[in-house]
């Protein structure tokens, strides 16, 4: 039996900041002596090696902080695991080169193992405490500034702000980092001790009187400032002599914000992307599945990615243009293993050119009668620039004038004519998962009807990462805004299903009258099926149901149930599959059903039946 955990790794920087441990190696060991502590009560610790004992499970979270680590039944029943976290790589862009990888001994956890046909899986999330954290990430070089930039007036967010952090020195100011606010106005600040241990007299003499930096910010948005600080403003009580991990609330009085001037993206469908994937009260399970207690939905054919993307940048009036781009995750074992799901990150992020036509939003006009008029703004991959990007500002749209009939008008999409929707980008899903030739082409034969599916001709589980960007189109530069869903499924993959009877095999239309048995040849598979049943109905309604006929339903986290099948049909006797008693059944006509449904967001489910008369 395989045993999967899966859950949210963080590392709180203070109470209201919080980073994945994105490419830390978790690893799960047989523990040695006893004892179990929950969530709450883990006390992490620092260890100079890895533990001697081989791991039972081993693996490697992702940029979201997502995980699964599987753990092989072999010398495994279900009982308390000890977790060590190896750190190689500290979760930052930079960190001192010559600091050795470093272990944390998490704890002890015993894990509530929900069982299935397909093995055992479990959640655990965990947050490593801030003061911890700090001090680990110190071991490295790195300091942190954790902050928001708000309006003063109505704390409401300012994205897209540059925020400057320096040290405030008695002989020089040392210039200690930069970042761009998201979203929600938040920054992330990563510098070395270096930075501000460093004198005038360095590498001489590297050494500052006191311990920590005197921090003070500018702001600037949009090439105005709108922060000046100074000096003085380091040496006030609270940002003198600052620790590892600083956080603070910047706000300025020069900026009014509203709510359509932020970028965001905000769903996939009717699913909000945040918080993150696999996070408490995510809409997507760290798998990629969407409403994971419930639909566990995967995505097919036309996905729409909702959101908003202003026309024009926040402070200095420039368009702006968005895209999306997308990566696969692969196979840490066998590619294309239907038996797992895919673990490995994507190794790049390609620009999505997939765009179906998307409405974005609506131009106003007066056309030729005099009548004021909206007309929808489309845009489609003809809109696409060859690195993905669309700008929306500028677009010309043909408007109907209906004055005189059929003539037309050209009107340029501008913040004076403009009403945006809730749509950013219709994904082309299906052009995303043909990169991969169906494992079966042509589907499955009428004479295979009740065998079951090869592993090879199974197809696996695609997951996928995707992220939105924004930037100025004007200067081209880094993006000023972006967001990222870590794990989603599309599949595309037609269901591999046919229904037979061993006394239709040599003829369809064998009357079955005086035969007291019947044998039902089955077989349905995909990888992401929501339920299959059998039933035998007449004119009068159901006569045999489903139980006891066969039948299968997917259940919260059992993401390997692929359907079933009902034993091949044997050349010798004609009595493979499932046998059923039709001995009390009236002489009528009957219909053999198989009924079967995906967990594709949309389906409505197909059903195939099998006539004969009795």
């Amino acid at each position: 039996m395989t045993y999967r955990l899966s859950g949210l790794l963080t590392a709180a920087l203070c109470d209201n900041c919080f980073e994945p441990l994105a490419g830390i190696e978790l690893r799960a060991y047989a523990p040695i002596a006893e004892g179990v502590g929950s969530a709450a009560e883990l006390a992490p610790k620092r260890t100079e090696a890895a533990t001697s004992s081989r791991p039972l499970g081993q693996t490697t979270v992702d940029p979201s902080g997502a995980y699964v680590l599987d753990i092989d039944g072999d010398g495994y029943e279900g009982g308390a695991l000890d977790i060590q976290l190896v750190v190689a790589r500290p979760p930052r862009p930079i960190h001192e080169p010559d600091a050795p990888p470093r272990w944390v001994e998490v704890g002890r956890i015993q894990p509530e193992w929900d069982q299935s046909e397909k093995g055992s899986s479990a959640r655990w999330d965990y947050c490593v405490p801030n003061d911890f954290w700090c001090e680990f990430l110190s071991l490295f070089g790195i300091w942190t500034i954790c902050g928001h930039l708000l309006t003063c007036a109505d704390s409401a967010p300012i994205p897209g702000a540059t925020i400057n952090a320096f040290d405030a020195d008695w002989l020089q100011d040392d210039a200690l980092g930069v970042a761009v606010t998201d979203a929600s106005g938040h920054f992330l600040i990563t510098y070395l001790a270096s930075a501000f241990r460093r004198t005038p007299f360095s590498p001489l003499l590297n050494v500052e009187l006191t311990e920590g930096p005197d921090l003070y910010f500018t702001a600037v948005l949009g090439g105005t400032p709108i922060l000046t600080e100074t000096q003085s403003d380091g040496r006030r009580r609270g940002r003198e002599n600052v620790g590892p991990c600083f956080c603070v609330d910047l706000c300025s009085d020069q900026v009014i914000v509203t709510p359509d001037n932020w970028p965001h993206w905000q769903q996939v469908r009717a699913f909000d992307i945040h918080p993150p994937a696999g996070a408490p009260g995510s809409a997507f399970s760290a798998e990629g599945y969407a409403d994971p207690a419930g639909g566990a939905y995967v995505f097919g054919d036309d996905v729409p990615l909702r959101g908003n993307c202003p026309l024009y940048e926040f402070g200095t009036s420039d368009a702006l243009e968005y895209r999306f781009l997308i990566g696969e995750y692969g196979w840490s074992t066998t590619p294309d293993d239907p038996t797992q799901i895919p673990s490995v990150a994507p190794a790049s992020m390609d620009p999505v050119m997939a765009l179906l036509s998307t409405q974005v939003g609506y131009v106003s006009y007066t056309d030729g009668f005099g009548v004021f008029q909206w007309a929808p703004v489309n845009v489609d991959a003809s809109d696409l620039q060859t690195d993905g990007w669309l700008r929306v500002e500028g677009k010309a749209i043909t408007v109907p004038m209906y004055n005189p009939p059929g003539a037309t008008s050209t009107v340029v999409v501008a913040s004076g004519n403009f009403l945006r929707t809730f749509d950013l980008f219709t994904l082309n899903s299906r052009t995303i998962t043909s990169a991969h030739l169906p494992k079966k082409p042509g589907g499955l034969p009428m004479a295979d009807a009740g065998k079951t599916i090869p592993t090879v001709e199974r197809e696996p589980i695609r997951r996928y990462a995707l992220t939105f960007e924004v930037r100025n189109a004007v200067t081209a530069g880094s993006p000023i805004y972006s967001d990222s869903l870590s794990a989603i499924i599309f599949d595309n993959s037609a269901p591999l299903a046919r229904l037979d009877l061993e006394e239709l095999r040599l003829n369809a239309c064998n009357p079955l009258g005086g035969v007291s048995t019947i044998h039902l040849l089955y077989t349905v598979d995909h990888p992401h099926l929501r339920n299959f049943s059998v039933n035998i109905t007449n004119n009068g309604g159901t006569v045999h149901a489903a139980p006891p006929l066969p039948h299968g339903e997917f259940t919260a986290g059992s993401y390997f149930f692929r359907g079933g099948a009902g034993g091949p049909h044997d050349p010798v006797t004609f009595a493979g599959g499932v046998p059923v008693d039709i001995s009390a059944d009236p002489p009528c006509a009957y219909s053999v059903n198989l009924s079967f449904i995906t967990r594709r967001y949309g389906d409505l489910g197909t059903t195939l039946s099998r006539l004969y008369c009795h």
